[in-house]
């Protein structure tokens, strides 16, 4: 559980200042009710392959994500998950069940292919996914690692999706650009920053030393990219090189993206349509990436609005043999969140 400093303490009284009572019953009661919905079947080779990373505070969260993604564009995916290190024993089967194909894959199993794939062309890189220093680093290893397409779908567990992303899908499925891929973006950053506190590395540093200005707008929660395109060494050796920000351990994977996208090119995701955590919920937004900033409208606005466009009544209506199993089984298993 979160210590409860002073700041984390101040933070809570705020966000109930500001959303009331709503905000504790979405986020403590109702929200579960996503788990009375059936399971979504997912498709080993299916053309659209789904990466995402879930940990104890936010898999919840991340069941939201998949389902509101499956109603809303409504083809079958392939589905990998990563369970961080903190996740409750009983999550793997929660996943498992209402996401019956899914891949889950074993730590000792993700352990030897880094060091037979990994390690041999980045060695430190290799080094930091053993010894966790960065959850994110180990969400994008892992997702190189267990790709099976050419491209994916990316996903943070606190992105909600509210209609069909068509240039997500249109990429995945049918585009022969050259570039990496998409990427979510935030506001820019005004220029007189010197930090704009999305990378992990000293952007100055990156500059002078590879003569790369990493993006001021660039957001990875949500994207769709070539994990082949990849350059590892490349990655390693600039990592390897370059001074740290120790405060920004959940940042790697974003610097590691970013640097590969400046590299092989990117498109931007409209974000009029597709926010990060800032924006007016408008009928033509596709998607909301509540990130941590933001988390509280995940529940006050997002779970709502989901609701409202029929999400729990559409999943009941995709019929599936296992659904009643399923509700049999979670109706006497107790589920911590």
């Amino acid at each position: 559980m979160k210590r409860l400093t002073l700041p984390v303490l101040k933070k809570a009284l705020w966000l109930l200042r500001q959303h009331g009572a709503p905000l504790l019953w979405e986020r403590f009661g109702r929200r579960k009710e996503i788990l009375s919905t059936p399971p979504i079947p997912c498709h080993p080779g299916a053309a659209l392959e789904v990466h995402t990373q879930v940990c104890r505070r936010d898999w919840l969260n991340g069941v939201w994500t998949l389902k509101s993604l499956r109603a809303q564009c409504e083809l079958p995916f392939s589905l990998f998950v990563y369970l961080d290190a903190n996740v409750p024993p009983e999550v793997r089967w929660i996943f498992e069940t209402h996401f019956p194909g899914a891949q889950i894959p074993q730590g000792d199993w993700l352990e030897e292919q880094v060091r037979r794939r990994l390690a041999p062309m980045a060695p430190a890189l290799a080094a930091l996914w053993r010894a966790r220093h960065s959850p994110t680093l180990r969400k994008l290893v892992n997702a190189w690692l267990c790709a099976r397409n050419e491209r994916l779908l990316y996903l943070d567990p606190d992105v909600l999706f509210f209609a069909p992303p068509a240039e997500l899908l249109s990429f995945i499925l049918e585009d022969d650009a050259d570039d990496l891929g998409w990427f979510n973006v935030t506001g820019m950053i005004p220029e007189l920053l010197a930090d704009t506190g999305a990378y992990s590395l000293f952007e100055a540093d990156v500059l002078e030393s590879c003569g790369i200005r990493l993006p001021r707008d660039f957001n990875c929660g949500l994207s769709a990219f070539r994990p082949g395109r990849i350059d590892w060494p490349y990655l390693d050796g600039v990592l390897s090189a370059l001074r740290w920000r120790p405060d920004r351990i959940l940042m790697v994977e974003q610097t590691c993206l970013a640097l590969q996208a400046e590299r092989s090119g990117w498109r931007r995701l409209d974000r009029e349509r597709y926010l990060v955590g800032e924006g007016k919920l408008l009928e033509s937004v596709v998607s909301v990436h509540y990130a941590a900033w933001r988390r509280d409208l995940f529940y006050v606005e997002g779970i709502p609005r989901l609701r409202r466009q029929g999400l729990i009544q559409k999943l009941k209506n995709l019929r599936h043999p296992a659904a009643a199993a399923v509700a049999a089984r979670a109706a006497g298993k107790k589920v911590t969140v």
